[in-house]
Order: C-alpha cells, then structure tokens, then sequence
C-alpha cells in the first residue's frame, strides 16, 4: 500500500510538475559534502579572522568578515550546496502551485536568518 503511495506521488511530480523526484533526490545527497565543506570553510575562516583582530579591542561585528577574501569562496560554496536540489524545481519544474513559492520564499528568509544567527554564534564562541 505505501509502495503505491509513493508511485501516485512520483507519478504526480513527473507528469504534472515535471520534477522527477529521483533527480531531486539525487540533488540532495549530491550536495550534502559539499554543504559541509562550505561550513569547514566559514568556520575555519572565522577561526582565523578571529585570532587576527583578538588582540586589537575592536568591537567587531558579523558583517566585518565579509570584507575577508576567504571567507566569500565557502559562503558561496555553502549557500549554493544548500539551495541546488530546489533551484532544479525552480529552473525545470512546470505548473509548480503558488504555496510552493511561498513556503520556498519563507523558507529562505528563515533558513538565512537562522544561518547568519548560527554563524555570529561561532564566530563569537571562538578563541
């Protein structure tokens, strides 16, 4: 019974919204190392521009580290591991329904602000 849910579902996506969901799936754990090795990337980044301006009294923010060379490579890294398997639906999916524009908008909105919250908490915690 749960097989045939799941070929009603798949047969859904392929044939209405022409997203085939193994492609999808494929997406997701294709992009997971590399949504890792952005995070390695931030973090180590964050690590070294941490040590470099500890000694200095400066009332650092998260935004000064943007201004760092190596810090910008892993965002993208991260951020374009994170958004791969739904900017496929986005690029080849068709009569995509408008909740899931609004989910995905909402989505990235939260998911960002959580990110950078996450990010200042590490930078932050760091020796």
């Amino acid at each position: 019974m749960n097989i045939n849910i799941i070929q009603i579902w798949n047969d859904l996506a392929v044939n209405q919204y022409h997203v085939d969901p193994k492609i999808f799936i494929f997406l997701m754990l294709f992009s997971v190392p590399f949504y890792y090795f952005g995070w390695y990337g931030l973090l180590r980044e964050a690590v070294d521009f941490r040590k470099r301006y500890k000694d200095k009294n400066l009332n650092l923010k998260i935004t000064d580290i943007l201004t760092e060379n190596g810090f910008i490579f892993p965002l993208v890294v991260n951020r374009a591991a994170w958004v791969m398997p739904y900017i496929y639906v986005i690029g080849w999916g068709r009569n995509i329904p408008w909740w899931f524009w609004v989910l995905f908008i909402g989505w990235i909105f939260i998911s960002t602000f959580l990110f950078w919250n996450k990010l200042k908490e590490k930078i932050n915690n760091q020796v």
